[in-house]
């Protein structure tokens, strides 16, 4: 017997598919409803990001340092190639000395700065102008090492030293990291 997909026992044939019906209709109207509460999600983070001046509302001014140097004044070369090391190492030392005077601010700009481990000092401001970025060396004489600490977890049971970061510091206090820049490379 031929099924007639227009009476109003359509189903009168194969009775399970009545059930597929209504849960493939419950289905569809779980699936739209969450899509709808999406929409409704995505519209109002849009009009969120729209109504703040960018991502973060609290925003802390660096106040300005009454000494600052350029990178470029101690031979450093900002083209992705020139190893910088000596010149971020030198320029820090020489802030050292405005530390007693209400500190001082290292400006990085524009270019691609190639160096290896250096350490920060107390009441210094790092500052990338925009487009500066910081890449570390894959040169491993430009990494000094360290003992490994409590607090490194896992890999501790491994011996041998482990290799500093990027920038260091230890027992500092009124640094900052700031600017335009892009971002580090490691």
């Amino acid at each position: 017997m031929p099924l007639c997909l227009f009476t109003p026992n359509r189903f009168a044939l194969f009775p399970e598919f009545q059930y597929l019906r209504i849960e493939s209709a419950s289905f569809y109207a779980r699936e739209l409803f969450v899509a709808l509460l999406l929409v409704l999600v995505v519209a109002d983070t849009i009009k969120g990001i729209q109504d703040v001046d960018g991502p973060c509302k609290f925003k802390r001014t660096v106040a300005p340092r009454p000494h600052s140097v350029t990178l470029t004044e101690f031979g450093a070369v900002g083209d992705g190639v020139t190893l910088n090391t000596i010149a971020f190492q030198n320029a820090i030392f020489y802030l050292r000395s405005f530390a007693d005077k209400g500190g001082a601010q290292l400006y990085v700009p524009e270019g691609k700065w190639l160096t290896g481990s250096f350490n920060l000092i107390s009441h210094l401001t790092l500052f990338l102008d925009k487009g500066a970025v910081i890449i570390g060396t894959q040169d491993l004489s430009q990494w000094p090492t360290a003992e490994p600490l409590p607090s490194y977890g896992r890999g501790i049971e491994l011996p041998g030293r482990r290799y500093q970061s990027l920038i260091n510091g230890n027992n500092l206090t009124d640094i900052a990291i700031t600017g335009m820049g892009r971002d580090l490379i490691f």
